[in-house]
């Protein structure tokens, strides 16, 4: 996995030389899909599970190259975050990869105008169903990671996650099981449903399993909360 920092002499973080995953290989396209994505979410980290961005693009992009896709679409899940999470603008990512690429990761990219968390992610489950094909096949593996990073999350964070995510844990997870539905019904045979399933199964457990924990342990706030009635 890539580190989104190092420590220098004088104790500071300082940004480390991205490298390109080996199975990037000598593709010119995934080497410099890499290098921008790098560019793009450098020091930045996913409030789910803490992890670096960078990491967890490199996960969808292997997770479209171990499965078969071909390089180009490999391109797009290493870039799907780049503009809408990171520091790329649309215009730059055009130039670089072309047109293809970037209608693809614009498709992949949530509308940052609507302000409700609820009508914003629904939003980008209806253009990406409505784009069909290898949209959906990217945000089906952008969804695997992040179901395995919520998770990850909650085994971290506990009950402060909501507060790390700016939205409940049962949100975030209601959007993921109806991102699995529309990939379901879009894609019945898409390589990636039965880890989707699998993993929805797994975020389930964890939710459940860290409700109960709050209810046997309740928190030093909801303690004196009840110490007032």
């Amino acid at each position: 996995m890539a580190n989104c920092r190092s420590i220098d002499a004088t104790g500071v973080a300082a940004p480390l030389r991205p490298r390109p995953p080996a199975w990037t290989g000598c593709s010119r396209i995934l080497i410099d899909a890499y290098a921008l994505a790098a560019a793009a979410h450098e020091g930045r980290r996913r409030p789910s599970d803490g992890c670096c961005f960078l990491e967890h693009v490199v996960e969808v992009g292997e997770l479209l190259h171990e499965a078969g896709f071909d390089d180009e679409l490999v391109a797009v899940g290493l870039l799907h975050d780049a503009v809408e999470r990171g520091t790329l603008d649309e215009k730059t990512l055009r130039d670089e990869m072309g047109a293809s690429i970037c209608s693809l990761v614009m498709t992949l990219s949530e509308d940052s105008r609507i302000a409700s968390f609820d009508w914003r992610k629904a939003g980008l489950r209806r253009q990406v169903e409505s784009a069909g094909g290898l949209a959906v096949t990217v945000y089906a593996a952008d969804k695997l990671s992040d179901i395995r990073g919520l998770r990850r999350g909650i085994e971290i964070y506990g009950d402060a996650l909501d507060e790390r995510l700016g939205t409940s844990v049962s949100a975030m997870a209601a959007h993921y099981r109806e991102s699995v539905e529309m990939v379901e019904s879009v894609r019945p045979g898409s390589t990636f449903l039965p880890a989707l399933r699998l993993e929805l199964e797994r975020l389930t457990q964890a939710i459940e399993q860290s409700s109960a924990k709050a209810t046997l342990h309740p928190s030093s706030t909801e303690v004196s909360e009840l110490e007032l009635h």
